[in-house]
């Protein structure tokens, strides 16, 4: 396979027949990716920390090439032996087009360089995966992080009401010492762009950062939905109007 300048991504969401702990997490990576974080969706516990364990998780991979991102896509329990347990799936493949910030997916920090983008002007919808991540998660570190969670929920809860908004999630990361990331899927750039920086609760949040910090890093990445298929919440996700 031939490396391109810029990194294909796949995802991956399923959907378990029973709950599954991060602790105990066999849901192993494909061969011959670039990169591969795989989280559970966000559940919460009393103590207002992630339990990182669900039912319901998603697998993200960066790929060095388009030949490679589509086999696994295309064919996708040939590479994830796991999904064969899965009572929902839904698989995408989707091109980066904007990425900057601090991120750990590698085990170590990168800045504006985890993810590699194309220069081509793409179309499809638009994919925003955003992360956050602490240089420590002590108990000291708690108090933010638990604000910081529940901030995330709110975001979520607001985008479900916007008729822009086609599906999110969060998925859970930190038990690893690595981010997570949540992941949304916006109909048209408007619609993404109205509800991240104009008047509502994710500009709210970002705000209160900017005030009183709520994560030591994040990153945002934008990518183009190319292809999509299986369900998501028991529906499909249609690539256009």
């Amino acid at each position: 396979m031939t490396e391109q300048p810029h990194h294909w991504i796949t995802l991956h969401r399923v959907r378990l027949p029973e709950v599954v702990s991060a602790t105990q997490n066999s849901l192993q990576a494909p061969t011959g990716v670039d990169c591969w974080r795989c989280c559970p969706s966000q559940a919460i516990g009393d103590d207002g920390l992630p339990t990182w364990a669900s039912n319901t998780w998603c697998g993200l991979a960066l790929h060095g090439s388009e030949e490679g991102a589509r086999a696994i896509y295309e064919a996708p329990l040939a590479h994830l032996p796991w999904l064969a347990d899965a009572v929902e799936q839904w698989h995408a493949l989707a091109l980066p087009i904007a990425h900057h910030g601090s991120l750990n997916w590698r085990g170590h920090v990168e800045e504006d360089s985890a993810i590699r983008v194309t220069s081509e002007k793409a179309p499809g919808r638009m994919v925003v995966i955003t992360t956050a991540g602490y240089t420590s998660r002590e108990t000291a570190e708690r108090s933010r992080i638990i604000r910081f969670i529940a901030g995330v929920q709110d975001v979520v809860r607001f985008y479900g009401t916007l008729p822009g908004n086609i599906r999110r999630d969060v998925f859970n990361g930190g038990y690893d010492g690595r981010e997570g990331f949540t992941l949304s899927i916006w109909a048209d750039d408007k619609s993404m762009i109205a509800a991240a920086y104009r008047d509502g609760v994710h500009k709210s949040r970002m705000d209160q950062h900017r005030n009183r910090s709520l994560f030591d890093r994040s990153s945002f990445t934008r990518a183009r939905l190319v292809d999509c298929h299986g369900t998501w919440g028991g529906a499909e996700v249609a690539l256009s109007d």
